[in-house]
């Protein structure tokens, strides 16, 4: 999804993420991040395990992992969802959680970091199969030996099935949302188009629209682009679970762990 359809929805975006529980994401992370022994202690001021979180949107799974003794480091490509996510993190009081305005599949940091994170399938969102391998090669580049990538895909079950060629409509108390959503099973990439009424404080609607573009990409890609970028793949679970992946799920979870070799 480009910066302009982040902007569109960076007012609401909250809102329409409310059935994301945050809590349960972050629980599901350090679950994983603890069974596979990634590092202990970080780089961080009094050892805290630096984060960096690709994709972070208003920043609430930053601010969450602040809470539980994180330093966070948060980038995406909309400037107003970081400006919502440097608000929430001054309303919150939480001062650790550093915000970029970057490409995430051209991110440039001062030093590395010990755990990354790049989550509700923003990685589908890179549409260009050569930005991917070029996102694993930067976190190669930038995590600690023994560092942990921990991401997750929506799966075709979900672009291809479940979304597919269909019209989804939600309306709330403050906002209506039209969506009209498209698979093209040539390129397996799911296109949604969005239409969005926002209440304004005077009564009236403010109409917005949005593209969102999503690829499916298999799990024998993934484990290349890792392996090529000595990332590679220890487990993949399904959606929020320590299962084993399965075809149906809509979701899945992928650990990889820094070799020792890295990139340069």
């Amino acid at each position: 999804m480009g910066q302009p359809s982040y902007d569109t929805l960076a007012r609401v975006y909250d809102q329409l993420q409310q059935s994301i529980d945050t809590t349960a994401w972050a629980d599901h992370v350090e679950a994983l991040a603890n069974r596979f022994a990634g590092r202990t202690r970080g780089d961080g001021e009094d050892g805290r395990l630096i984060l960096l979180d690709l994709g972070c949107g208003t920043g609430s799974f930053c601010l969450e992992m602040e809470r539980r003794g994180f330093d966070p480091i948060g980038i995406d490509h909309s400037t107003v969802m970081l400006d919502k996510a440097r608000e929430k993190a001054r309303e919150a009081g939480l001062a650790r959680s550093l915000f970029l305005h970057q490409d995430i599949s051209r991110f440039e940091l001062f030093g590395t970091v010990d755990l990354i994170v790049c989550l509700l399938d923003t990685l589908n969102h890179l549409t260009r199969p050569a930005d991917v391998s070029h996102l694993f090669r930067l976190c190669a580049n930038y995590l600690n030996p023994g560092g942990l990538m921990i991401f997750d895909v929506a799966t075709d079950e979900h672009l291809r099935r479940r979304l597919g060629n269909q019209v989804f409509f939600v309306d709330g108390d403050e906002q209506t949302l039209l969506w009209n959503n498209r698979f093209n099973a040539r390129s397996r990439i799911s296109q949604s188009d969005i239409l969005l009424f926002t209440r304004e404080p005077d009564g009236r609607y403010l109409r917005s629209e949005a593209v969102i573009r999503e690829r499916v990409y298999d799990r024998s890609f993934i484990e290349q682009v890792a392996a090529e970028s000595h990332l590679p793949v220890l487990a993949i679970f399904g959606d929020l679970t320590q299962n084993p992946a399965r075809r149906s799920d809509s979701r899945h979870f992928y650990v990889c762990q820094r070799q020792d070799s890295g990139l340069t």
